[in-house]
């Protein structure tokens, strides 16, 4: 949760000062961009499918998870501070059109379908290859 929101703030505040802004998903950070949980072809793909989990609202802390509770208590921090969500910041992303490349080899990797990744038009699958042409030609890169 708070990788994502401090990935979004930055290409939403990027795209907002006139940025083209992008962002390379991998791993966990695939989990904002799956709209459903696919079928799963083996034991372990079906394992890490359930463990991974599905849309912005399931994700945890990085750090200090705590089994959920640590999450559990920064989304109430957020709303009684009157911040964005993480759905509310990848609404508002989405609105300023930052382009979203979803790592090839982490779907391969995890077994997961382009069918269970949201519906966007900015939203394109890409390996490492893509993500370095990006960084190249950019004048700001960010890994977080």
């Amino acid at each position: 949760m708070d990788k994502a929101l401090s990935a979004l703030a930055m290409a939403w505040t990027a795209a907002g000062q006139g940025y083209q802004a992008s962002i390379f998903f991998t791993f966990w950070g695939m989990s904002l961009l799956r709209k459903k949980r696919g079928a799963a072809q083996n034991s372990l793909e079906k394992l890490f499918k359930l463990l991974l989990p599905v849309g912005p609202e399931r994700l945890g802390l990085s750090k200090m998870n705590f089994a959920g509770i640590g999450g559990f208590f920064m989304k109430k921090l957020i709303r009684l501070r009157g911040n964005e969500t993480v759905s509310e910041m990848l609404a508002l992303t989405m609105e300023r059109k930052v382009n979203f490349i979803a790592c090839q080899g982490t779907l391969e990797m995890l077994g997961i379908k382009e069918s269970e990744l949201i519906d966007y038009d900015q939203l394109t699958i890409g390996d490492v290859v893509t993500f370095l042409n990006l960084a190249e030609k950019s004048q700001i890169q960010l890994f977080i």
